[in-house]
């Protein structure tokens, strides 16, 4: 009740003259969601247009994993790179003539040679029993790759452990483009669908109002970049390093399929960029004087279920790490909520 008392303070009734019926506002209300729903519907053929793009974007996670995944199997000294390029050569050479393995052989580095021959003397040294795997490896590079366990499978067959699957039904790639346009949409077209939103609200608000809105609808719209931001650079690719090195220790193929992967990154960045928008929803209210610093102060445990319950809900995946990493931005927003109501001495 006391928050209902708050709002309705908020402005006084406007004049008889300036009042619109019923009807009218449903009719304005009609034609902003219409005006909403074409922008987003514009920002989705643009996005569908750079559909490759937006695709190379959200599988380089995957990329970056494995190849984080392969470095951690090279000794010192070893580029992962290098490892990747040695190990096509070792593969194409033997199925090339003299002249052209000779041509094919110049155009790798010395490095990249070296690592090329020590494949065919890992692969043996495999193939023996370990107390006779000794004799096949003649450099000291080659027993080092060994006793790492350095990745000898062609770099397409290796990368079938985290690769992500093509589509199991004959429309499913085109969906998976729609419902990517969709995402990204969305995020493209926000300021466009709060302006028409705004246009709908300010004229019934107060001169003080309209700027608080204002500036809540500039920062949002940063806040919920920000919130994408720090999902798919910090967030994204922890999470997948846990699957990934999870399903690796029970000896689990990471054989995603495509559709559920970019369905689970896209939706866990969108999640990320709305839960950013707490302090847009909470800073109004302190500056209206709906919420106060003692309030806030009282109700901190209470806050912290929300935020743990709304995680609960929200995040993408089950797991109890991602819930927390959900849960955590969420109340720091709130705490640096409460310093902000404390510095405006509501």
């Amino acid at each position: 009740m006391f928050f209902l008392r708050q709002l309705m303070k908020l402005r006084p009734t406007p004049p008889a003259g300036a009042e619109m019926s019923l009807l009218d506002h449903l009719e304005e209300f009609r034609r902003t969601l219409i005006a909403m729903l074409l922008a987003l519907l514009a920002g989705m053929a643009l996005c569908f247009c750079f559909t490759d793009e937006v695709m190379a974007v959200l599988t380089r996670p995957v990329t970056q994993l494995t190849e984080r995944y392969e470095a951690t199997t090279l000794p010192d000294g070893v580029d992962a790179a290098d490892w990747r390029t040695a190990r096509r050569a070792a593969a194409v050479m033997p199925m090339l003539a003299e002249p052209e393995r000779a041509a094919f052989a110049a155009r790798l580095t010395p490095r990249q040679r070296e690592l090329a021959e020590a494949v065919p003397a890992l692969m043996a040294a495999r193939a023996l029993p370990p107390q006779e795997a000794q004799s096949m490896l003649s450099t000291p590079l080659q027993r080092s790759l060994h006793a790492c366990g350095a990745e000898l499978r062609p770099v397409e067959e290796a990368h079938r452990d985290s690769r992500l699957m093509g589509a199991f039904q004959p429309g499913e790639a085109f969906m998976l483009s729609l419902s990517l346009a969709f995402f990204c949409g969305l995020i493209v077209s926000f300021p466009v669908m709060m302006y028409f939103l705004l246009r709908f609200v300010v004229p019934g608000l107060l001169e003080h109002e309209r700027r608080l809105v204002y500036k809540c609808l500039f920062w949002g719209f940063l806040l919920f970049l920000g919130g994408c931001a720090f999902s798919y650079f910090l967030v994204l690719p922890r999470v997948l390093s846990f699957f990934f090195n999870y399903s690796q220790d029970m000896g689990i193929a990471n054989d995603w399929r495509i559709g559920y992967y970019l369905t689970f990154a896209a939706k866990l960045i969108l999640v990320f960029g709305v839960v950013f928008e707490l302090p847009v929803i909470v800073v109004p209210l302190i500056r209206l004087g709906v919420l106060r610093y003692e309030t806030m102060k009282r109700t901190r445990a209470y806050a912290l279920v929300a935020c743990l319950s709304l995680a609960l809900i929200l995040a993408p995946a089950p797991d109890p790490g991602t819930m927390l990493i959900m849960a955590l931005p969420m109340y720091l927003l709130y705490e640096l909520c409460i310093l902000f109501a404390r510095r405006q001495g509501a």
